[in-house]
């Protein structure tokens, strides 16, 4: 594989296969496809999606090719193709992935509604939501790397990674209404998608006001400075969005739980 690290043509090799079906019959997925289809992806998918993201972690998105990503799944660099269509594709499937599982991981770690309104189980969502995007590896590795990817979903239309935490934060809006926790003049999801990416992208910011070790002398104990940091700037937009609805705040040991899900 070693091969592939000295150049990025190495996954334009030749003449790019037909992109009009995928491994599962259907046409190559994509933001579109992925935003309509609602179908599980099969096996196969699932396998080069999952190489795709140890790849990103292990090289990062500038040297990972597509060959990197079928030899690590076991298929043909064609059948690569057919699947996915083409690099930058494939991190952004990758991201839709890794943004499903984080908020089905964290929806269902929060209290249920017998045991916490609908304010509050929105507001510990919020908080942990911008820690789980700013710990991920797999963000973090794209957009440091290879930031001109995901700049037109911050700032020209919302993919389908945001989508799903927008959705997410709509349902526990509607919850919150429901049970009368939430006013109906409230921010919409909209609103509190912004706040939230607003926070997670400024998790570097905390470097500068929360570490007092010297990053050349003792780079660990920076990382942690900034981890406690940026963790406690999520806590506290979780205290924030519940003190303007008036809601209870959950126990410490429970929100740590729920951060760590």
């Amino acid at each position: 594989m070693g091969q592939h690290r000295n150049s990025a043509t190495a996954q334009a090799t030749g003449s790019a296969p037909s992109r009009e079906s995928g491994l599962s019959g259907g046409p190559v997925p994509n933001e579109e496809s992925v935003r309509s289809r609602g179908s599980a992806p099969s096996a196969r998918d699932e396998a080069l999606l999952d190489a795709v993201a140890a790849g990103l972690r292990r090289y990062g998105p500038r040297k990972l090719t597509a060959q990197d990503v079928a030899d690590a799944a076991g298929v043909s660099r064609m059948t690569f193709y057919r699947a996915l269509g083409s690099m930058d594709n494939a991190v952004l499937l990758a991201l839709t992935r890794e943004f499903t599982a984080a908020v089905a991981r964290i929806r269902a770690a929060l209290p249920g509604p017998a045991h916490a309104s609908g304010a509050t189980r929105l507001a510990e969502f919020l908080g942990a939501g911008a820690l789980a995007f700013a710990e991920s590896e797999l963000v973090s590795a794209v957009f440091t790397q290879q930031p001109e990817l995901i700049e037109p979903y911050l700032s020209g239309r919302l993919g389908r990674s945001q989508e799903i935490v927008l959705d997410a934060i709509s349902e526990l809006l509607d919850a919150g209404r429901a049970d009368g926790s939430i006013p109906e003049q409230a921010p919409s999801a909209l609103t509190l998608l912004l706040l939230v990416r607003g926070v997670a992208l400024g998790a570097p910011l905390t470097r500068g006001t929360t570490a007092t070790a010297n990053p050349a002398t003792d780079p660990a104990a920076e990382s942690s400075a900034l981890d406690r940091g940026f963790a406690r700037a999520c806590a506290e937009l979780t205290d924030l969005v519940a003190a303007a609805f008036g809601a209870e705040r959950v126990p410490t040991a429970a929100r740590a739980h729920l951060t760590h899900a």
